[in-house]
């Protein structure tokens, strides 16, 4: 699982830090992503929730039922090709 720390960052450098590692994350193939925005504001984990929004690939898991939360982390599901076909496509 990626993780993706953007926690005692500012807003505008998280959102880009952010953006960019998603996109890495599923150019690679990447199924999972953890992402530490840290407990705070609520400012950093409402970026995140609003980006996830914007991406048709990105869903968040919810594991309140099996797994203690740790409100300071948000976890990704990341919906694409699998590795093989990425290659292919990266060619």
């Amino acid at each position: 699982m990626k993780e993706i720390y953007i926690r005692k960052m500012r807003y505008e450098e998280a959102r880009y830090k952010l953006e960019r590692e998603l996109q890495d994350a599923f150019m690679e193939g990447e199924t999972l992503v953890q992402v530490v925005h840290g407990i705070g504001e609520g400012k950093l984990k409402q970026l995140t929730l609003d980006i996830v929004g914007n991406y048709d690939f990105l869903r968040v898991i919810n594991t309140e039922s099996f797994i203690a939360p740790n409100p300071g982390v948000t976890k990704l599901e990341i919906m694409g090709l699998d590795k093989q076909d990425l290659k292919r496509y990266k060619k």
